[in-house]
C-alpha cells in the first residue's frame, strides 16, 4: 500500500505551514485583516510562489488554485485556507467593521488562525 503524504512528508508539512504564517505575519491575537492581504502584493506573491513546493508535499487536486483552466477571485486564500486545514489548523472568517467613508460603512473579513488541540 502507497504512504500518504501527510505520513511521509510530515515535516515539510510543517515546515509550508510555519512559512506561510510566518509570510501573514499575523499579530497578537494570530489574526489578519482580508484588506491588509489584498493590498499587500509581496505577500501574495510569495504564497503563490510556494505553489510548486506544496504540490510536492501535499495532495492539492481538491484546491481551485492547482486546477487547470479553474479561476478563483483570491488564489492566495484558497491556497492557505485548503494547505492549513489540511495540517489541523482552524482557519475562522468573520465580518468587521473598518470605518466609513462617504457615509457608507467599510467592512472587510478577520481570518484567525489557530492550531486544533
Amino acid at each position: 500500500m502507497r504512504e500518504k503524504l501527510e505520513t511521509k512528508y510530515h515535516t515539510e508539512r510543517e515546515d509550508i505551514c510555519n512559512r506561510l504564517i510566518t509570510i501573514l505575519e499575523l499579530d497578537e491575537n494570530h489574526s489578519i485583516l482580508l484588506n491588509v492581504l489584498e493590498n499587500d502584493t509581496d505577500k501574495q506573491i510569495k504564497i503563490l510562489d510556494m505553489k510548486n513546493e506544496i504540490q510536492k508535499y501535499f495532495a492539492v487536486s481538491c484546491l481551485t488554485p492547482f486546477k487547470p483552466n479553474a479561476t478563483c477571485k483570491r488564489p492566495y486564500i484558497n491556497i492557505l485556507r485548503g494547505i492549513l486545514r489540511k495540517q489541523g489548523y482552524t482557519f475562522e472568517a468573520s465580518p468587521i467593521l473598518i470605518g466609513f467613508e462617504n457615509g457608507k460603512s467599510i467592512s472587510t473579513s478577520k481570518y484567525r488562525i489557530f492550531r486544533n488541540k
